[in-house]
């Protein structure tokens, strides 16, 4: 068995591992690179390997990180299946066509070329096949694969792969396990090597706890300052458990003031498949919302087209703008952000994680002067975070899961900065006395 580590070498984005076993090549995920202004360029180069000659695919979720190039795959010649969870393959879908359609937007405007089409898209969801957890299966003759909930995002998953008498584990992104929504991240009982993800690998999460209480603080100071709030949002997951606090804010408070506006049909759509799998929620969150209305749409002036989305413009405040993308790096988020960060009144709030190189980490990081699309924003606004909303697993949750898997030979660290990657490193050998490897983007292992 061989690994090559082909994305997320050092950085959070691009996902894309390569496994060769019983004379067959899988990929764990195909994702985007994003951030840097090489990212463009690095989604355009070719694939270090022969795309017809991959046997089959483990999508393990659907953030554009993971999932992004899968129709670039399909593009150069790649026809094999690819296994997912249910929540997954249909979130999958809605990204592959919203950045589709962004691309193809883009390219026309600049009259530039397109990475794939509609067409390709359509003939790589053709390729999927649903996994159930813990369901055991073997994909390819003495290649056993086994999904179990990685408590990240909705349909997310640790998948356990067999063959040749090994067990190598790929986490993906491991889930912070004290979302409201998803249940923990399930433990592997045994492994002989763990690939996995380190984004938080160096960091501490808030206490959940103050979470409600941060974000109530900052809608009272939109509302009293009659100002405007901006929230960069993630359209899977995050916008959701977004929603379900500002509904209990509302249950307590009222809301006669501000009006809340979800500008994101991405998110729009994602939260209708939310509601498609309720099963998959927490038991928590089921028994609180036993009509299945888990994040008050009813509250919330869902604004699905452009014209619809400039009208925000015009309407009084107090108001609160939840729109995409996450980390700033494209949306309908810019429009507004042009808009509203010149004036000190007004208060953006950073809520998941921000990539180097993205407009979202400039501003966390404190720049005070931004370009979006060419032009120069001094920023006035407000800048303020809740950590507590992160998706991933923190440095101890992160040591704590590995340690719950016997027999673990050597653990792999990807999907993180190296400044991050290398404190759970030394953690990692510190507690658990295993060994730590950090790839680097191309290079390979022989799992012995």
């Amino acid at each position: 068995m061989r690994i090559y580590f082909y994305g997320a070498c050092r950085e959070v984005t691009g996902s894309n591992i390569l496994v060769e076993v019983v004379g067959k090549k899988i990929l764990f995920d195909c994702g985007f690179f994003q951030g840097f202004k090489t990212a463009e360029e690095r989604n355009y180069a070719p694939f270090p390997y022969i795309a017809s000659e991959i046997n089959f695919v483990v999508l393990c979720h659907a953030h554009l990180d993971h999932v992004g190039r899968l129709p670039k795959l399909y593009k150069e010649g790649f026809r094999g299946k690819i296994f997912a969870t249910e929540p997954t393959i249909a979130l999958a879908n809605l990204v592959l066509d919203d950045t589709e359609k962004l691309m193809r937007e883009e390219a026309e405007r600049d009259d530039g070329p397109v990475l794939y089409t509609k067409e390709h898209v359509n003939g790589v969801m053709e390729l999927f096949q649903k996994i159930d957890y813990d369901q055991n299966l073997e994909a390819e003759p003495g290649i056993h694969i086994t999904l179990k909930n990685a408590g990240h995002i909705l349909g997310s998953a640790i998948c356990l792969l067999e063959s040749e008498g090994k067990k190598l584990v790929y986490t993906s992104d491991l889930g912070n396990h004290l979302s409201l929504l998803l249940n923990p991240p399930e433990t592997i009982n045994d492994a002989d090597y763990v690939i996995c993800e380190s984004t938080y690998g160096g960091r501490v999460h808030e206490n959940i706890n103050r979470r409600k209480e941060k974000l109530a603080e900052v809608i009272n100071s939109t509302i009293s300052q009659n100002a405007v709030l901006m929230i960069p949002s993630f359209a899977i997951e995050r916008t959701q458990e977004l929603l379900h606090d500002i509904d209990d804010f509302c249950a307590i408070s009222g809301c006669e003031k501000p009006t809340f506006y979800l500008d994101s049909p991405l998110a729009e759509k994602v939260t209708d498949v939310f509601g498609q799998f309720p099963d998959y929620f927490n038991e928590n969150l089921r028994s609180e919302h036993k009509d299945n209305d888990f994040f008050g749409l009813s509250r919330l002036r869902v604004t699905s087209t452009v014209i619809e989305s400039k009208q925000i413009e015009e309407a009084p405040n107090p108001k609160i703008i939840i729109a995409g993308s996450g980390m700033m790096n494209g949306g309908r988020i810019l429009h507004h952000a042009i808009k509203y960060l010149g004036n000190a009144k007004n208060m953006l709030l950073i809520v998941g994680y921000q990539a180097k190189g993205t407009l979202g980490r400039r501003l966390f990081e404190g720049d005070r002067v931004v370009k979006i699309f060419g032009k120069e924003i001094t920023v006035s606004a407000q800048i303020k975070s809740i950590g507590s909303y992160s998706a991933h697993a923190d440095m101890p949750q992160l040591v704590n899961w590995i340690s719950k898997t016997k027999d673990v030979k050597k653990v792999f660290l990807v999907h993180g900065e190296t400044d991050q990657s290398s404190v759970l490193a030394a953690e990692i050998d510190k507690q658990l006395k295993i060994e730590a490897v950090i790839p680097q983007q191309g290079e390979n292992y022989e799992l012995v």
